[in-house]
């Protein structure tokens, strides 16, 4: 009787399908939709964004990655590459031009309100998480300058900062939203960050394959585009990491073919005579020379070895500073010089940028944090090598220890005042000095890339002339991750995700591993590869210890793939 009730009453149960017709903002949270037009009463009362626009699948821009990817593997000198790589476009233009153009800005985008939203974010917020230095005067204003005139720049820059919006809104919890930027109501114009993601892309194929009758690369927009999309693949990439193993290997590609007289430039031409952009260079009253590289395309292919060291942690990458290093060092394997002097030779980019405009107060600042910049460069240097020799045998491993311990060596000679400093720095002195928090962030990294070193000794039973204490170093990373965490919270942490990551690796210490989960589970919030990250440590740190494998194998069980 009661079960007959209980299917014939006035409220009989139901099977429940998953709605595919409702809005992208419930249906990813997995809650029901009342599907009310244009925007849903669930969106309405939480302030959320409404969102009923298709969405681009990801297949389809795997399908653009593989275009992409052949077009590199095929090239034998960069003529050939632009050739083919005019097939990147042919997949990824007919996604877009379903889309209403967008004419009448200086970059030929009427950007629409999503678009202002994702641009603020970029300004301000994604900045601030990325860099330590004031947003207005930073890298990443250039960029945006830059945007305003080149729309595979803008692209790229939609892409990255319109994703960054939907990823931490759609990763925060129903009771709270991201309060970085507020919610507005998108107009049917409006392009996904995928689509954005497409159309750089497909410009960014066009721009190359101009190259074939003669014309010089524009490498300021072609750069920044090359850094946009690594930043945005190494955040939110595929569980195979294919779009970040590809840009990095066609900004290898542009090394090796279009920067062979930057050394040249930097032992004969001072910076003072550097454009800033290659499109402020003053034209030549007299014979022609050769175009200089800008100070900007300079520190940006610093900023890109950096995501090359990255990666390369990973089993990803490391062509671009194979390639680099040719160029600046190509003689002494154990040296790191090379990218000292180009980070060093684009420092006057900034008060070069904005010339009298420049505030007294950004040009001392940038004085005081040269060296810990610099130190920067060397310790993930220092990583890219760890990386490097992690894939040899044994036996060749042994030839190349020598050159590993000695690039140490330098770092340790050249900056051991700074690290002592470091461990001094008391965890009640705040980030009021862009210099604190500097240190708090690059420190550790130097501490891992000798953890790292060790992992790599143990696992081959190699012998070495570097005495690393382990002991001492995880305590390092530690003190500066927890300093970091008080003044800054999880952007704080997020600037010391890998020296934790190899912490959790290589420490016994419960309390460490359970406070290093912690942290990754509220960094999972900003990054898709940290959200990948900390899976794998919850699948690492729960097995046995006896069968964990000391090897750098970092893949969930599912075989995704991630990089931090």
């Amino acid at each position: 009787m009661d079960h007959a009730m209980s299917t014939t009453g006035p409220h009989p149960q139901k099977s429940r399908r998953r709605s595919k017709t409702g809005c992208h903002t419930c249906r990813i949270k997995k809650v029901k939709c009342d599907e009310a037009r244009p925007r849903c009463e669930r969106c309405v009362r939480l302030r959320r964004l409404c969102d009923y626009e298709p969405k681009m699948k990801h297949n389809d821009l795997l399908a653009i990655s593989r275009g992409y990817m052949r077009a590199l593997e095929s090239s034998k000198a960069l003529p050939t590459w632009a050739r083919r790589a005019a097939l990147t476009r042919a997949l990824a233009l007919p996604m877009c031009t379903r889309l209403p153009a967008f004419p009448g800005s200086a970059s030929s985008l009427n950007l629409t309100l999503a678009d202002h939203e994702a641009i603020r974010y970029f300004r301000t917020t994604f900045a601030r998480i990325h860099h330590t230095k004031n947003p207005d005067y930073s890298l990443f204003s250039i960029i945006f300058t830059l945007a305003q005139d080149e729309p595979m720049v803008m692209h790229a820059l939609l892409a990255l900062g319109g994703h960054e919006i939907e990823f931490r809104r759609h990763s925060a919890s129903d009771g709270s939203e991201d309060g970085s930027s507020q919610p507005v109501e998108r107009d049917r114009n409006k392009w996904t960050p995928l689509q954005h993601y497409s159309a750089a892309l497909g410009l960014l194929a066009d721009v190359i394959g101009n190259a074939d009758d003669g014309r010089q690369l524009e490498l300021d927009p072609i750069c920044a585009v090359l850094y946009l999309m690594l930043v945005y693949e190494q955040k939110y990439g595929n569980g195979s990491c294919s779009g970040l193993s590809n840009h990095l290997a066609g900004g290898a590609l542009i090394v090796k073919h279009c920067c062979q007289r930057l050394s040249e430039q930097i032992a004969k031409r001072g910076w003072q005579g550097t454009p800033v952009l290659a499109r402020m260079q003053a034209p030549q009253s007299h014979q022609p020379q050769e175009p200089a590289f800008s100070l900007f395309v300079i520190r940006l292919l610093v900023w890109i070895a950096l995501c090359d060291a990255t990666a390369a942690t990973f089993g990803l990458g490391g062509q671009f500073n194979s390639e680099l290093k040719d160029i600046m060092a190509p003689d002494d394997a154990s040296s790191i010089s090379g990218f000292d002097v180009l980070h060093r030779y684009s420092n006057s980019l900034y008060r070069s940028m904005w010339g009298d405009g420049y505030p007294q107060v950004e040009l001392l600042d940038d004085v005081e944090n040269r060296d810990i910049f610099a130190f920067l460069c060397a310790s993930m240097q220092l990583r890219s090598m760890v990386a490097d020799i992690s894939k040899l045998g044994a036996d060749e491993l042994q030839l190349r220890l020598p050159a590993v311990e000695s690039a140490f060596r330098q770092v340790d000679l050249r900056y051991g005042e700074l690290l002592e400093v470091a461990s001094d720095i008391s965890p009640s002195t705040d980030n009021s000095h862009r210099l604190v928090a500097n240190i708090r962030a690059f420190v550790p990294i130097y501490h891992a890339a000798k953890l790292d070193f060790l992992r790599v000794i143990r696992r081959y039973e190699t012998t070495a002339t570097m005495d690393i204490v382990p002991e001492a170093h995880i305590t390092a990373i530690i003190d500066l991750a927890i300093q970091a965490d008080k003044h800054q919270g999880v952007e704080g942490t997020i600037r010391v995700a890998w020296p934790l990551f190899v912490v959790a690796l290589e420490t016994n210490s419960v309390v460490h591993q359970r406070w290093i989960l912690s942290r990754f589970q509220a960094m999972s919030s900003y990054s898709k590869n940290l959200e990948r990250a900390h899976s794998f440590l919850k699948e690492y740190l729960a097995m046995p210890h006896e069968t964990r494998e000391d090897e750098q194998n970092f893949r969930l069980a599912n075989g995704e793939m991630f990089v931090i």
